[in-house]
């Protein structure tokens, strides 16, 4: 396993990040404009967030509100010797849209995304099945998402603080 080495941030780091939160199609014009300093030190730091893979720009969308009908989390025993080979055969699925190695009483969990509840059965069934390692799953489904966000840290409160100096 590999370990993941943080990326140091400076305030305009997380400045900026907490900026892109709010919306992720702000211009590099805009946010030096709110963050006084030139474009082209933005433009300098969004690429070394982007290439240490601390920032990634992109759309995201609902699935449910996209027909894709099936939303599920799939816990995971897994027999510890075949842990690697099971993570590596789950990520090239394209059902799956999220997994993580967990404590507790499962090792994996994956959410998928599907278009309806018989694909998924056939994932659990001809998959799934087919994945030397896998000792046990059960399968929860989602019906309704009351939640949903994707910003891991605080940036934002960066970006209060500025505007309440500023």
């Amino acid at each position: 396993m590999r370990t993941i080495q943080p990326l140091a941030l400076d305030d305009l780091d997380k400045k900026i990040l907490g900026y892109l939160q709010e919306d992720g199609r702000m211009t590099f014009v805009t946010l030096a404009s709110h963050l006084g300093v030139s474009e082209g030190t933005i433009r300098k730091r969004v690429k070394r967030l982007e290439d240490a893979g601390v920032l990634k720009t992109m759309g995201v969308t609902d699935p449910l509100k996209m027909g894709l009908d099936t939303v599920a989390f799939i816990w995971f025993k897994v027999e510890r010797l075949h842990l690697e080979r099971v993570i590596a055969a789950l990520k090239d699925l394209k059902e799956v849209r999220y997994l993580v190695v967990t404590t507790g009483g499962y090792d994996l969990v994956a959410m998928v995304v599907l278009p309806n509840r018989t694909q998924l059965v056939q994932l659990l069934n001809d998959k799934l099945s087919q994945i030397e390692g896998i000792v046990s799953t059960e399968t929860s489904i989602v019906l309704q998402i009351h939640k949903q966000i994707h910003e891991w840290a605080p940036f934002r409160d960066y970006v209060e603080k500025e505007a309440s100096h500023g």
